[in-house]
C-alpha cells in the first residue's frame, strides 16, 4: 500500500511539474513584450507556488489520516491479541 502511495505521489508530482515547465515554455516564447511576458511568469509563478503548497498540505494530512488509521487498526489488534 505504501509503495502504491508512494508511486501515486511521484506521479503525481511529475504531472505538475511538467505543466509547470510546458506553462512556462508557453509564456516564454508567446508573441508579447518582455516586460508583459516577466508580469506573466511572476504572476503564475505565484499561482503555481500556491497550489504546490494546497498539493503538498493535503499529501501531508492524507499521509498523517493514514497514519492515525494504521495506529487505530494496530490498536485494535493489540487489544484482540491480549
Amino acid at each position: 500500500m505504501a509503495r502504491k502511495f508512494g508511486n501515486a505521489m511521484v506521479d503525481t508530482l511529475l504531472l505538475v511539474g511538467g505543466g509547470v515547465v510546458g506553462a512556462g515554455l508557453a509564456l516564454l516564447f508567446a508573441p508579447q513584450s518582455g516586460k508583459k511576458s516577466r508580469v506573466r511568469i511572476a504572476k503564475f509563478s505565484k499561482t503555481m507556488s500556491r497550489r504546490g503548497e494546497r498539493t503538498l498540505k493535503g499529501i501531508a494530512d492524507n499521509v498523517t489520516n493514514f497514519a492515525d488509521t494504521m495506529g487505530t487498526m494496530g490498536d485494535r489488534v493489540m487489544r484482540r491479541v491480549h
